[in-house]
């Protein structure tokens, strides 16, 4: 069976804070896919590990409601 990296799945790495996590990252050569999005709900940033699997950071800001 041959490898293929996962695509459009995009785990969350929850973070307190998804720019200060990204510009970590970014410091130690990690590309990231378009700017910081904010839904309303949480900010998320899109990237890919070493083995091309899509990920995201991801922090929650508005209080869940049931």
């Amino acid at each position: 069976m041959e490898f293929a990296p996962q695509k459009n799945a995009h785990p969350a790495l929850q973070v307190d804070d998804v720019a200060a996590a990204r510009t970590e990252l970014e410091s130690k050569g990690v590309e990231f896919s378009g700017e910081m999005m904010d839904t309303g709900v949480c900010h998320m940033a899109f990237f890919s590990d070493p083995d091309g699997n899509d990920l995201m950071l991801h922090r929650r800001y508005a209080p869940q409601t049931d």
